[in-house]
């Protein structure tokens, strides 16, 4: 049974778009379930799942503080975070996304090596283990 279920990135490297083009091939998601934008062109509504994979920097930008921030049970049961970055910063994120009251099942972070449109692939290993990660989060939810 498919899964209602987002992917969100905030990235200008290229190795997040290619995460969100992944997860939305093994869980067959629509095209409008994916997107590289805040707020996403369609709200998140009820979602079951929302995956959040950011890059993230020392200064969060407004779009995305304001966006977690609105992150509560009528917009997501639960959110899985990935920030491409330090652990100070998904700390940071974190802690506005747990604020909002929705259900943070999740935190990763990883490095994803290059500088914006510059490198920043995702090489075939961390792929493999991003989507493991995605699916221990859906598992987590059912």
């Amino acid at each position: 049974m498919p899964i209602k279920m987002r992917v969100l990135y905030n990235s200008g490297k290229k190795g997040m778009a290619e995460f969100a083009s992944a997860i939305q091939a093994k869980y067959e998601l629509p095209v409008n379930a994916i997107s590289g934008k805040f707020p996403p062109e369609y709200p998140c509504d009820k979602e079951r799942i929302v995956v959040l994979a950011v890059s993230a920097k020392s200064e969060m930008p407004d779009d995305l503080r304001r966006f977690c921030g609105e992150l509560n049970k009528t917009r997501a049961y639960n959110v899985a975070l990935l920030v491409d970055g330090k652990q100070a910063d998904a700390d940071k994120i974190a802690d506005i996304i747990k604020a909002a009251g929705t259900n943070l099942v999740g935190v990763k972070v990883i490095t994803i090596p290059g500088f914006l449109f510059f490198g920043g692939n995702l090489t075939e290993e961390l792929k493999a283990e991003l989507i493991k990660w995605v699916e221990d989060m859906v598992a987590a939810c059912k």
